[in-house]
C-alpha cells in the first residue's frame, strides 16, 4: 500500500502541471473574421481574436474570410498571425492551411478560407466550388488527433444567390465522400459560413437523413431549445456558423457552444460573426485501435470525460474476461476517497458516473485525484480535476 502511494504520488507530481482536458476529446471550432474590412480596426481585432483564443484553446479551427495585404508575401496573413502567437503562448506547434479563394474589400486584400490545428496534419486538398459572386472552396486536412484521425473540411458559401449554396453543398458532399474512400477517418468534420439558416434547402441537403450521406449539425444536437444565432454581433438574428459531422457513431458531442460572442470593448466585437466550438469525445464502443475498430485483449482504463469536472464525470474501462475488478479513487496523498467497484464482472466495455463524492457521500475538495482500475495483476491509473 506504501508503495502505490508513493507511485501515485510521484506521477502526480511529474505531471500535475501538464494536466490537460480530457485526452480522449477533440474541440473544434469555426469561425469567421470577418477579415480586414475598412474602418473595423482589423489590427485591434485580430489581437483580441487571439487573446480569446488562448482562453478557449480550440484544437482545429475552420476559418473564413482570412485576410492579407497585397504584395506583403503573406506577411500579416490572419491565420498565421493567430498560429504563430497560439504557438508562443502554448510552446507547441500550431500548424495552418489556406486555400487562396478571391481579392475582397474593393481588390484590396487576398482572401483565404483555412484550417489551423495544434494537431499533426497527414493530408491536404482542396476543391474549387462553382462559383458565384466571388469563387469558393472547401479546404481539407486529415488530421492525427488523440482520438485517432479525422477527416476536417471547411468553407464558405456564396452569400448571394440561394441556388449557387445549394450547389456548392452538393459539390462539398460528393468532395468529402470521395476523401473518406480514399482516406479513412473515424470521423468527418465539416464546419463554415454557410450564409443560410438550418430550414433552408442548403442546409437540409446536408442534414436530410434520407440523402444516405447525411451530416449532424452539432449546434442544436447539444442545445435543443437554443437559437444559436451567430450573425450578426451587435444584433444576432440569424444562425449561419456550422459545425457538421459524419461517422459511424465513433465520436459523441460533449458539448457545443456559441463562442467570441463577447466586445473587446464597449460595443466593439472582434468579428461580426460569432464562432461556434464543439466538443467531441470517442464513444467507447467506437475507440479506435491501430489496426482498426475492435475490443482489446487487455485491461484498459480510459481517460474520464468531462475532465476538468464538476459535478460529475464519465469513467470508463474495459475487462477482458471475467474476473473480480477494483476501481478505485485516490487523493493526492495516495488515500482511497471511494471504492466505486469492487466485484465480479463479466468481459466487455463498462461504464459509470463518479459524483465527485467520498465514501461517506461528501462532496470532495478541488483538486487532483487518480482513478485506479484494477484485476488479476493488472493496475492502471489515470488524473482527474475536480473544480468547484
Amino acid at each position: 500500500m506504501i508503495r502505490l502511494q508513493m507511485v501515485i504520488c510521484f506521477i502526480l507530481f511529474l505531471e500535475i502541471t501538464h494536466l490537460l482536458i480530457a485526452q480522449d476529446s477533440v474541440k473544434i471550432m469555426t469561425y469567421n473574421l470577418e477579415g480586414m474590412k475598412p474602418g473595423t480596426n482589423p489590427a485591434t481585432r485580430i489581437y483580441y481574436d487571439v487573446q480569446f483564443l488562448k482562453t478557449l484553446n480550440p484544437d482545429i479551427i475552420g476559418v473564413q474570410e482570412i485576410n492579407e495585404s497585397l504584395n506583403t508575401n503573406g506577411a500579416d496573413n490572419q491565420a498565421t498571425v493567430i498560429a504563430d502567437s497560439l504557438s508562443a503562448y502554448f510552446g507547441i506547434p500550431y500548424y495552418v492551411y489556406v486555400g487562396f479563394t478571391h481579392l475582397s474589400w474593393d481588390n484590396t486584400f487576398n482572401e483565404y478560407v483555412g484550417i489551423i490545428t495544434k494537431y499533426p496534419v497527414l493530408q491536404t486538398g482542396y476543391f474549387q466550388l462553382v462559383k458565384g459572386a466571388f469563387p469558393r472552396k472547401v479546404v481539407w486536412n486529415q488530421i492525427n488527433t488523440p482520438i485517432g484521425k479525422i477527416n476536417f473540411f471547411n468553407t464558405h458559401l456564396d452569400h448571394k444567390t440561394a441556388d449557387i449554396r445549394v450547389q456548392q453543398v452538393k459539390e462539398i458532399i460528393s468532395y468529402i465522400a470521395d476523401r473518406d474512400s480514399v482516406s479513412p477517418s473515424i470521423a468527418s468534420i465539416l464546419t463554415g459560413d454557410f450564409n443560410d439558416k438550418p430550414t433552408t434547402s442548403t442546409i437540409l441537403s446536408l442534414t436530410n437523413t434520407g440523402t444516405g450521406l447525411f451530416f449532424k449539425d452539432t449546434y442544436p444536437m447539444a442545445n435543443p431549445t437554443l437559437q444559436g444565432y451567430t450573425n450578426s454581433s451587435q444584433t444576432p438574428n440569424r444562425r449561419i456558423d456550422y459545425i457538421f459531422y459524419k461517422n459511424g457513431g465513433k465520436l459523441t458531442i460533449a458539448s457545443s457552444k456559441i463562442v467570441m460572442d463577447v466586445p473587446y470593448t464597449g460595443i466593439e466585437y472582434c468579428s461580426d460573426h460569432y464562432g461556434v466550438m464543439t466538443t467531441f469525445t470517442r464513444t467507447v464502443a467506437g475507440i479506435h485501435y491501430e489496426g482498426g475498430l475492435h475490443a482489446p485483449d487487455h485491461f484498459e482504463l480510459y481517460q474520464n470525460y468531462p475532465n476538468p469536472f464538476n459535478p460529475s464525470t464519465t469513467l470508463s474501462y474495459y475487462v477482458p474476461q471475467t474476473q473480480n475488478v477494483t476501481l478505485r479513487i485516490y487523493n493526492f496523498a495516495g488515500q482511497i476517497i471511494n471504492t466505486l467497484v469492487n466485484e465480479i464482472q463479466s468481459a466487455g466495455f463498462k461504464s459509470l458516473l463518479w459524483n465527485g463524492k467520498n465514501q461517506s457521500s461528501t462532496t470532495v475538495a478541488s483538486g487532483v485525484y487518480v482513478v485506479q482500475l484494477a484485476g488479476n495483476g493488472f493496475v492502471q491509473t489515470r488524473k482527474l480535476l475536480f473544480v468547484k
